[in-house]
């Protein structure tokens, strides 16, 4: 595999990674992207064929990354911790994917702030654990997502995972989001959730808020995309197998919540709507692995009264 530096001007590097046939994985194999789903991917065990992994994109410099750890601190059994698609033009993860099930929705660790660049990433687009200027580290995959074990807890600290969010927006308004699919996951009748949750960096779709100078491992600096929405798309499967699906679209902005006063998990609502919606607006393929005829019946709308908010 040949990575090459692309373009530097005034030592901000414009782009990070190349490959002859659009894909490049962090992981092993290589995925054909057919048009429906994933299903041609030889990495790992088929992770790109899990339902909360959308379609993974063709491109010059896209990396499939994923995560695995252990099921608790005192297991050598391994699990998807989580996964993402990496775009190495804006040094931003497109999103970020994963799952609560009957092992990783345990609460067994705390909060572990093990800062870390993300390994399997090349030094070329691998951002340094440095603050954003002007702007928090703000999770993707919540670190109360993953709780299981230590490990798993430990890999969300990786920077691919970390998005450049305004301080109020992350710790006071994006948190009532995280703390409600948590709630979902660990405390919902659900056997599985499946979670895909990301922010904006497609600048042609006026979806860029700016950028934030950042170093990255081989010792440049870069222009980090910071996003100007940011997402989430939920699937629920019962134990009978019936499914629903709901998606969240959030502006990134201050939305008057800062100190001790946090957004309710209720007020959500007001950013609740179909899949096939979100998918308008974000141009991701969620759930693509679903058959085809469940894919369009739980994507096409979605019922506020089929969900808890509290």
């Amino acid at each position: 595999m040949a990575i090459m530096l692309g373009t530097s001007v005034s030592g901000i590097i414009t782009s990070c990674g190349d490959d002859d046939d659009g894909i490049i994985y962090a992981g092993e194999g290589r995925n054909s992207n057919k048009d429906d789903d994933n299903s041609n991917a030889s990495i790992g065990s088929s992770y790109a064929m899990r339902y909360e992994v959308p379609k993974i994109r063709k491109g010059k410099g896209i990396y499939f990354v994923y995560h695995e750890a252990n099921v608790s601190n005192y297991s050598t059994q391994k699990t998807m911790d989580y996964c993402l698609e990496y775009d190495s033009a804006a040094f931003h993860s497109r999103w970020v994917a994963f799952s609560f099930d009957a092992n990783t929705k345990a609460k067994n660790v705390s909060r572990s702030n093990t800062w870390a660049e993300d390994p399997k990433l090349p030094a070329s687009c691998r951002l340094t654990t440095d603050y954003f200027p002007g702007h928090d580290r703000g999770h993707l995959c919540a670190s109360y997502d993953r709780l299981f074990s230590t490990e798993a807890n430990q890999k969300t600290f990786y920077m691919s995972n970390m998005s450049p969010q305004i301080g109020d927006f992350n710790a006071n308004y994006w948190v009532a989001l995280e703390q409600l699919i948590q709630g979902w996951g660990r405390l919902g009748n659900y056997t599985n959730l499946y979670v895909c949750k990301g922010g904006t960096i497609d600048k042609d779709k006026n979806q860029v808020k700016g950028y934030v100078n950042h170093a990255i491992a081989n010792g440049r600096n870069v222009n980090v995309v910071v996003p100007k929405y940011y997402f989430a798309a939920v699937l629920a499967e019962s134990a009978n197998k019936t499914y629903q699906a709901i998606g969240f679209w959030l502006e990134h902005k201050n939305y008057g919540y800062s100190g001790d006063n946090y957004a309710t998990s209720s007020m959500m609502k007001e950013h609740a709507m179909s899949i096939d919606n979100l998918e308008k607006l974000t141009g991701i393929d969620f759930f693509c692995n679903l058959p085809n005829a469940l894919e369009d019946n739980v994507e096409a709308s979605y019922s506020e009264s089929a969900w808890s908010w509290k």
